[in-house]
């Protein structure tokens, strides 16, 4: 019962990311409103994909995607709304596909811990207003951008329905330095239940496109099942 008391008094959007925050907690996932990872004794691992506004006349690395369709893997997007005013047509198309989820990355990518309330709820609300306008979609989750965030942070996310993914496996996709062979071993070995990834599909992956068949396979070698940042925080 009081549980049902403390819903009824969210409204709108805010309501989403309570009910998903209250369920985490119960299982011990979340002390904070930033979201590393899903229950470890979870067969499950969400990999996600940051795109963030680049000065690249091509922003969208269509063999990342080619990837994901022809591996039949689900995926979280994380947008932002600069790339997606550029890339309208791929943000579309990325949209259609049911196994892609679409989230919300800021509209400039900017250091938000330098901003002030009111500039980083602006680049939210901007964003999820670009991203539902151009793909129908609107966003639950907020990953911030350059991985930095804190309480601060993430509670005006939340107050604008979005729920914080952070992630407990960086894929170091855009260091030029990491060869292929040591993100693929880097992300198995360190891929736990409940694990959530990041990679970019901006075209600032260097070797995204070619390390993603070997990690989603030996991924699933290991019994582990891809899913969304939803269905893995939700069932």
């Amino acid at each position: 019962m009081m549980r049902f008391r403390l819903q009824t008094k969210i409204v709108g959007s805010i309501l989403g990311s309570f009910i998903v925050l209250l369920s985490l907690c119960s299982y011990g996932i979340a002390d904070s409103l930033i979201i590393e990872h899903g229950r470890r004794n979870s067969h499950k691992i969400a990999i996600t994909f940051d795109a963030c506004p680049t000065t690249l006349p091509d922003e969208y690395d269509d063999k990342v995607i080619d990837v994901l369709l022809r591996e039949k893997t689900p995926a979280t997007l994380f947008l932002s709304g600069r790339w997606v005013e550029k890339n309208q047509e791929q943000s579309k198309f990325l949209a259609a596909q049911p196994q892609f989820e679409i989230g919300n990355h800021a509209y400039w990518h900017p250091h938000l811990l330098e901003k002030d309330d009111e500039r980083i709820l602006r680049e939210l609300k901007r964003t999820q207003t670009i991203i539902k306008k151009t793909t129908g979609k609107t966003p639950r989750y907020f990953r911030p951008p350059f991985g930095e965030v804190d309480e601060r942070v993430a509670a005006i996310a939340q107050g604008a329905g979005l729920s914080t993914i952070q992630y407990d496996i960086a894929s170091g996709d855009p260091d030029a330095g990491l060869s292929p062979q040591k993100i693929i071993r880097g992300v198995l070995s360190d891929a736990k239940g409940g694990s959530i990834i990041v990679f970019h599909m901006n075209r600032k992956g260097v070797h995204t496109a070619e390390v993603l068949p070997d990690i989603i396979d030996g991924l699933r070698k290991k019994g582990f099942t891809l899913v969304t940042v939803e269905d893995l925080l939700n069932k």
